[in-house]
């Protein structure tokens, strides 16, 4: 498994590499902490009333108790399996609705960022990891946003000057789609920026509270 994370993460450009280092982290560590808590509280629980010092409010909070560990086991076990099984993607977001936006665009893209990186520089525009906003969706903080211009220039010098490049080739599809909304966003003024996600589902809150669209 981990040799598998690590030839993951050596593809990725250094900016999503180290977004997904830190969500992998964040998840393993809530999961621990909320996990030993919960399964220590059902176990103490456990332990009182197999020892005969317990009540019938005992009996009904460890079953209460232990039904939440059970499904909250399940639930960690899905989000990790989505963590470091599921491909992640970079998702372009913007800062007004953009129409024709899939979640399921960019998982070639993130897979390819770090050689596509290196072909953005040789033609002198930005790179796609340059585009990577941090993860605001704990904090507040909002993503940083970017001009679509530069977003076009890049995507636009990828396909056409490094169409045939292996790179190119493999996440042309998302490369074509990204730009669309682009191009769309450059008419309209919209702002943009690139969001590491390994969940394909959004919603109002989500809008709300990144002040953003996808």
């Amino acid at each position: 498994m981990m040799k598998m994370i690590k030839g993951r993460l050596a593809m990725y450009s250094p900016e999503a590499s180290l977004k997904m280092r830190e969500r992998m982290v964040r998840t393993l560590r809530f999961s621990i902490i909320w996990l030993g808590a919960l399964g220590g509280f059902t176990m103490y629980l456990t332990w009182k009333i197999a020892s005969g010092e317990g009540h019938d409010g005992h009996v009904a909070i460890a079953s209460i108790a232990a039904t939440v560990l059970v499904f909250s086991l399940w639930v960690e076990h899905s989000r990790l399996t989505d963590l470091f099984i599921t491909p992640p993607n970079l998702h372009p977001y913007f800062d007004a609705k953009v129409p024709g936006c899939s979640l399921t665009v960019g998982v070639e893209l993130l897979k390819q960022s770090r050689a596509l990186d290196s072909l953005a520089l040789e033609a002198g525009v930005k790179r796609i990891g340059e585009f990577i906003s941090d993860d605001d969706f704990f904090d507040n903080s909002g993503p940083v946003w970017h001009l679509a211009d530069d977003g076009v220039a890049t995507f636009d010098v990828l396909l056409r000057r490094f169409d045939s490049h292996l790179s190119v080739e493999a996440a042309k599809n998302d490369l074509k789609a990204i730009l669309d909304t682009l191009l769309f966003a450059q008419a309209k003024s919209i702002r943009f920026c690139l969001l590491l996600r390994d969940v394909h589902v959004t919603n109002q809150m989500e809008w709300d509270q990144r002040k953003g669209f996808c």
